[in-house]
């Protein structure tokens, strides 16, 4: 299911022609085996300090992890109807909001929506995920595994993310910010591309436009915990649902939509391909809380037809793994693979 890294092709030191880069293909730059082999170990470090080695090194504060229907639409056009959208069908699919980093809601963050899709039908066969990984962003703030290793070394060494976004890393600046409503009302991208068939595309998610929206409109309270609180608000208390378009911007252009920078925006015309429908329930029991911080979610996780792309994509696959191994041995749990049966 995970398949191996590409060799590289490209030396980021130069720059590429043009004409040289091809719709759906990676061009992985010299070094970047190297740069991911130093990422690995200053992540560790710092994943040890903090967070802490029981938590994940990336969004380690659930907001809370949400059973939903993920619907994939009859009406996809016919290019795209590949792989998880081959056909219509209704899959339960597993949601953790998240913070990027802060526990306090109240202050400037990234937030994410991970998106578990169990695809096996037959309950006989063995279990089957795959993976979406969003956040409330749509570009990522460092090119390549080599900007995000410099980054990480200058910003555990003293230097405020604050004076990187002045100047080596622009896209920092906005890349944080103060939540003004519910986890259940934002909008979220991949930032990071995957293969779709013999193309690439983004993903994002953003709620439906035909839902009632004043029925959504839960205001958030002054409390560190008041995106959750949003949450249970409105999916327990008042036991109303939301739905999320689930989309993609398809790669048209390899050389205005590069696989290997995504700092660059792609704003293809959308197609969406599935409805996410996440209904009224309660999901804060202490089982269900602990099943969800037990599981696991990467971008690695994925059908064949969608592989990861892109260096920060190949460098995940390393450092997500080695997260969860520090996570699951401190907490002394072995690594299972979800079946979506599962109920607390």
């Amino acid at each position: 299911m995970v398949s191996s890294q590409p060799e590289s092709q490209l030396n980021t030191s130069e720059p590429v022609a043009v004409d040289t880069l091809k719709i759906g293909l990676e061009y992985p730059p010299l070094g970047e085996e190297a740069a991911i082999a130093g990422l690995r170990q200053l992540h560790l470090k710092v994943h040890e300090a903090s967070p802490g080695p029981g938590l994940r090194g990336e969004h380690p504060k659930s907001l809370g992890g949400v059973w939903a229907t993920f619907r994939v639409a009859a009406d996809i056009p016919a290019p795209y109807g590949i792989g998880l959208f081959k056909e219509p069908h209704s899959f339960r699919a597993l949601i953790r909001f998240s913070n990027g980093r802060s526990f306090d809601d109240r202050v400037p963050n990234v937030r994410g929506m991970a998106i578990k899709v169990f695809t096996t039908q037959n309950e006989n066969d063995p279990a089957v995920n795959h993976d979406f990984l969003l956040a409330d962003h749509p570009v990522f703030f460092a090119r390549n595994v080599q900007h995000v290793l410099e980054f990480l070394i200058a910003t555990s060494t003293g230097t405020p993310a604050a004076a990187l976004a002045e100047t080596t890393y622009p896209k920092l600046k906005g890349f944080n910010s103060i939540a003004t409503k519910s986890p259940l009302r934002m909008s979220y991208w991949s930032q990071t591309p995957y293969q779709f068939g013999s193309g690439a595309v983004k993903y994002f998610a953003h709620p439906a436009v035909e839902q009632d929206q004043p029925l959504l409109d839960i205001k958030l309270s002054d409390s560190e915990n008041s995106l959750r609180e949003a949450m249970v608000e409105q999916l327990t208390k008042r036991k109303i649902g939301v739905n999320f378009d689930f989309c993609i911007n398809p790669q048209t252009d390899a050389n205005t939509m590069p696989v290997e920078d995504p700092t660059v925006e792609w704003t293809s015309a959308p197609i969406r391909l599935a409805t996410i429908s996440i209904y009224p329930q309660r999901f804060d029991s202490e089982q269900q809380i602990q099943f969800v911080e037990n599981t696991t979610w990467s971008p690695w996780n994925f059908l064949p037809e969608h592989r990861p792309l892109g260096g920060i994509n190949r460098a995940r696959r390393w450092v997500y793994s080695d997260s969860q191994e520090m996570r699951h041995k401190t907490h002394g749990v072995t690594s299972t693979i979800p079946t979506g049966r599962e109920s607390f």
